[in-house]
């Protein structure tokens, strides 16, 4: 006897009557699972789509004909009378919705279509539940006693899936899948690769967003003083005129990030303490965790305070809400995974001042990493309390690899400008675990920089800190040179307080260091540093530096300086180990040399910046100009520019001048100047104009090599050739330097500038020669200027960009752009008359005046 497939009439009647009476229950389920799902994801999914419905009573009439055999009784079996559906961005949303709905209902099936074993089911790949109310979760969900009575055990299914799956279900799956043709082998095929194409794109899309989400959940993007101070004034207006108490606690939340960066902890406090017990219960946990650490690091001088014991408790708080597995609400799983892995380690950091929870202390840091791996901050932390407390001095090769990685990761953020200055920090902090000594200062210097920037928003004290936490490592198994020297370093810096020197080297302003390559270097190099040194320092009046053997750059310094004889007006210091290794000697060119060390180490560098720091020059003040070099060469360029100096390095003369240029964590900087191998233009960066004139007068001549410009330049466009009251600031500031410069540029050619004592007499009598050697020396001015106003050079001109592509030796600038170098300086004459100067040629000469 056959199975019965088809219900009568009667039982059909029947069916749809039972169905129509139930109906207005699955009505009010419907409402109040849209409610629940909606309200859910406000918090974290807030662009989530829900929708619901009660089965429509002709959809339920054909399927219980339909599907009679697997519903005799369709009223009370089918579990889709009511039904919700979830849509959402991403594959991790996915299951974050999924978390929620199975820490809250009793699910009764679960369905993950995303498993299908069958490549040619073409359905959408979402995932399924059918569920219940639970009792226990009624309140949480806001569920009152009379919807549950209501309601009670009947049954609903929520579909949750991406936008991308939706939209391949609505298109096409269901087109491919229900209709009753043969379909050919063709569609057959294109739908397949079709449906393989979505789940990639969609495990691509999935991949990188948790990837992004991953950097945002863990990391900051820097953020200058002027911008923070901005955006404080902007959520503070905005939290003043916030009526809701939650949106008045997320607010406050983000407001006292900002302060925090600047390590203002008492106005963190006093934010978030008022409005603790009005965050969601989603912002709770950061609020929780940001009242914490703060608390516990405006008393950290003490640990056994109430105050500090309980931003203790607040931070235990919040690891506990992150590890409860019961949420009303739709958790954001990559935030609360950083959340989770942030709490512990700032409780560990507290715990380090209690005593006796070395224990625990090391358990916070332990289980942080185990959190966020990939995280370089959290391994750091971990290695350095470890090795603190004396465990781990040796280090497996799989740790070690670990430690490159977390460097990598640290270099990667400094690349896109994350975590600073903390990425710097770390990356030099690891580089001592690995014994990357070298790599470490140049990493601890780069922080420097960028933590005596005033541009910058640093926490006060936070090199102090750094070096208390290495004085920490350095008394145990961990002690060597490199720790001491970063030590030195960070003392060094420190000791900067703008108060008058008191050492006693006498070191004279302005102050030169000259460095590069010494036994590594090649000929060629130094055949063209040669006539870049000679015509730099002839006329400089200061004090030189360099490296005082007869090898390389240094020996090249110290010819320079005996050619000179006793025209020489520098004063030249060299800096050598105590032990000459052999075959190097002593230049007998520089008038004192210093012996630091056993051997040709970064002792010398911070002993030559200790004298400097110590005769009380401003490292602002000091120029630095490299020539290639290898790794201590790569040292003292780092130092330099972390210290403030002007370093100018000499591009294509190879080694690690030009791996500096290349290098994106350092090229950017204002302070670093690429100089192309130029006579004219190494001397304007090592000998800048020493005349000053009174504002009116300076502008005058300024506006007149603007008006000289202008009319040598008819042929171009703006912006250069703009009148000067709407000429920009770059170009102003060019005329202007030209206009000081004037008189260096008339002194190296042979002449002399005098106050005239009556009307000035303007000078008319420069010969052809003297004319290229003063544009040459005008164009090496004009380079520097421009590389000082944050130019760079480029193939192409980009005003936007700051590129130029005139910034090359004055041997390559095109023939047509000369002349106006020319020009400029034959009217110089004539427009230092406006300052009542007048040029004549000089007596030592030997010429005679025209």
């Amino acid at each position: 006897m056959s199975e019965k497939t088809l219900p009568t009439p009667e039982e059909h009647k029947a069916e749809i009557d039972a169905y129509v009476a139930e109906r207005p229950r699955y009505e009010l389920y419907a409402k109040m699972l849209e409610d629940i799902l909606r309200n859910a994801c406000k918090a974290s999914i807030p662009d989530a789509f829900v929708q619901s419905r009660a089965k429509r009573v002709s959809s339920f009439a054909e399927k219980t004909i339909r599907q009679y055999s697997d519903y005799p009784n369709a009223a009370k079996q089918m579990t889709d009378l009511c039904g919700a559906r979830v849509i959402v961005q991403t594959a991790a949303q996915v299951k974050a919705v999924g978390c929620f709905i199975e820490d809250n209902f009793e699910v009764l099936e679960k369905q993950d279509k995303a498993l299908s074993p069958n490549p040619e089911d073409f359905r959408c790949r979402d995932t399924q539940y059918v569920v219940q109310l639970r009792e226990d979760r009624l309140a949480a969900l806001g569920v009152s006693e009379d919807q549950y009575k209501e309601i009670g055990k009947r049954k609903s299914e929520i579909q949750v899936r991406t936008w991308l799956e939706h939209t391949w279900a609505d298109s096409l799956a269901d087109r491919i899948r229900k209709n009753k043709l043969k379909l050919s082998s063709d569609v057959v095929r294109a739908g397949t690769l079709l449906a393989a194409l979505v789940e990639e794109t969609e495990r691509s899309i999935g991949q990188l967003t948790d990837e992004l989400d991953g950097l945002i959940a863990n990391y900051t993007a820097h953020t200058s003083k002027a911008e923070i101070e901005r955006e404080i004034t902007i959520l503070t207006l905005l939290l003043e005129n916030e009526r809701e108490k939650d949106k008045q606690a997320s607010i406050s939340t983000k407001l006292a990030r900002l302060y925090a960066a600047s390590g203002n902890h008492e106005r963190v406090v006093e934010l978030l303490e008022h409005h603790i017990d009005h965050a969601s219960k989603s912002d709770r946990c950061e609020l929780l965790l940001d009242l914490g650490y703060n608390l516990c690091r405006l008393h950290h001088s003490l640990p056994d305070s109430p105050q500090y014991q309980r931003g203790l408790v607040l931070l235990r708080e919040s690891i506990a809400l992150c590890e409860c597995e019961r949420v009303s609400f739709v958790p954001h799983l990559r935030k609360r995974e950083s959340l989770h892995a942030r709490a512990l380690v700032r409780l560990g950091s507290a715990l380090e001042e209690v005593t006796g929870k070395e224990h625990e202390a090391r358990r916070c840091y332990e289980q942080s990493h185990e959190h966020e791996p990939g995280n370089p901050y959290h391994l750091s932390e971990m290695f350095t309390y470890e090795a603190i407390c004396g465990h781990g001095a040796d280090l497996s090769p799989a740790m070690r690899s670990t430690i490159r990685a977390a460097i990598g990761a640290c270099e990667e953020h400094a690349k896109a400008s994350l975590e600073l200055p903390y990425a710097f920090l770390t990356a030099g902090r690891l580089s001592l675990f690995l014994d990357k000594d070298y790599d470490a200062l140049g990493w601890y210097a780069r922080a420097v920089g960028y933590c005596q920037d005033e541009s910058r928003c640093v926490p006060p004290g936070q090199l102090s800190e750094e070096m208390r936490r290495l004085l920490l490592l350095s008394r145990g198994s961990q002690q060597h040179k490199g720790y001491q020297r970063v030590v030195k370093l960070l003392r060094l810096v420190l000791s900067m307080d703008g108060r008058p020197g008191t050492g006693q080297l006498s070191v004279r302003p302005p102050v030169v260091i000259v460095t590069g390559g010494a036994g590594n270097v090649g000929p060629g190099v130094l055949a063209r540093a040669l006539p870049l040194l000679e015509s730099g320092l002839s006329d400089f009046d200061g004090t030189v530096i360099s490296g005082g053997t007869t090898a390389g750059i240094p020996g090249t310094v110290g010819g320079v300086a005996e050619a000179l004889g006793n025209k020489k007006r520098f004063q030249l210091f060299g800096y050598l180990p105590t032990r000459m290794p052999h075959g190097v000697s002593e230049h007998r060119g520089y008038d004192r040399t210093f012996r630091i060390g056993d051997d040709f180490w970064p002792e010398q560098i911070l002993q030559n910046w200790e004298d400097v720091l110590a005769a009380g020059i401003d490292p602002r003040d000091v120029l630095l100009v490299g020539f290639g070099g290898g790794s201590l060469s790569a040292v003292e360029y780092r130092v330099a520019l972390g210290f403030g100096a002007s370093v100018g390095i000499v591009m294509d003369t190879g080694g690690s001048a030009d791996a500096l240029l290349a290098d994106p964590v350092w090229a950017s900087l204002p302070n670093l100047f690429p100089l192309p191998v130029d006579a004219s233009t190494v001397r304007g960066f090592l000998i800048p104009g020493h005349r000053d004139f009174e504002p009116p007068v300076c502008e005058e001549m300024a506006r007149s090599f603007h008006s000289q410009y202008v009319a040598n330049s008819s042929g171009k466009l703006p912006p250069t050739l703009r009148p000067w009251e709407k000429l920009s600031e770059t170009y102003r500031r060019a005329n202007l330097e030209q206009a000081r410069y004037a008189i260096e540029i008339l002194e190296a050619a042979g002449f002399e500038v005098r106050e005239a004592v009556e009307t000035p007499v303007v000078f008319e009598g420069f010969t052809e020669g003297e004319v290229e050697q003063m544009a040459e020396m005008e164009h090496g001015r004009w380079n520097v200027e421009r590389l000082r106003d944050g130019w760079r050079p480029g193939p192409e001109r980009d005003e936007a960009r700051k590129v130029h592509n005139y910034l090359v030796p004055w041997r390559d600038l095109p023939e047509h752009i000369k002349p106006y170098d020319r020009d400029s300086v034959r009217a110089f004459p004539r427009i230092l008359a406006q300052a009542g100067l007048e040029v004549r040629r000089s007596e030592r000469t030997g010429g005679e005046e025209e």
